[in-house]
């Protein structure tokens, strides 16, 4: 593991001199600072509107770093065959593949950490310590659900082109959380082949819709533990199918 974990901290370190990096923390902090001044304009809906638009600022930069990280990483590396040097030395492909995987969890680990402690401060939340639970949970979903999609985007940019995997995450997120609004229009239209087809896509895509917390009344109202444990076992067990479908292309594809 010592080989992963200094792969990883490599990977960190370059990813920190990316400007994307510097980018999606402004523009995430932007988003949370629009959140306090939308806040104050309406006072009675303040926690709200800050928790929707803080979230989904904390969201986006969590995405943001795994759709471009991810389609791009490994693809480089092959590309460039820089991989050729540190796969020359007594590393094998899957600790290659783990240690640039690591690397960007990590980066999104700081990202949220820092961004989570900006929107806890403007919320409120270490003054109210019954709500640092739920927003404890919150992130803790975005952060399964940008693993997840890191995950993903990995394994498809070994089969296609970086752009195209990273579309292809971007398609990933959305048919996710839109699958519950085409559970419903399913239900609607009675037909029997768009039952089916969405019922397949419920086993075939991340159920993204089931854990979308974003919001202020799950921040008030808290989260059933069964709901966090599903999310946990959910998410775990999508992440490692794409992790061992990244390792496995990885190990089939012709570097040279």
């Amino acid at each position: 593991m010592s080989k992963v974990w200094t792969l990883a901290k490599t990977t960190l370190r370059e990813m920190l001199r990316e400007k994307i990096f510097f980018v999606v923390i402004v523009i995430a902090v932007l988003m949370i600072a629009l959140s306090f001044l939308l806040g104050a304009l309406s006072f009675a809906e303040q926690i709200k509107i800050m928790a929707d638009f803080g979230f989904l600022g904390v969201q986006l930069a969590l995405m943001g770093i795994s759709l471009f990280s991810g389609s791009y990483i490994i693809a480089k590396e092959v590309e460039k065959q820089t991989c050729l040097l540190i796969l020359s030395r007594p590393v094998s492909r899957n600790q290659f593949i783990l240690g640039k995987l690591f690397g960007v969890l990590a980066l999104n680990t700081i990202l949220l950490l820092i961004l989570a402690l900006i929107l806890s401060v403007l919320l409120g939340i270490w003054s109210n310590p019954s709500q640092l639970e739920g927003f404890a949970e919150i992130c803790l979903s975005l952060w399964f659900e940008s693993s997840v999609i890191l995950a993903f985007v990995m394994w498809f940019s070994l089969v296609v082109r970086p752009v195209l995997a990273l579309c292809a995450g971007i398609v990933l997120f959305l048919l996710g959380h839109w699958l519950g609004d085409l559970a419903f229009f399913a239900a609607k239209s009675k037909e029997a082949l768009f039952a089916q087809i969405v019922e397949i896509l419920h086993w075939i895509v991340p159920n993204l819709y089931r854990m979308n917390w974003k919001s202020a009344y799950y921040l008030q109202a808290g989260l059933p533990a069964k709901d966090v444990l599903w999310m946990t076992a959910h998410m775990t067990g999508w992440f490692v199918i794409f992790v061992l479908l990244t390792n496995f292309c990885f190990r089939r594809k012709d570097i040279v």
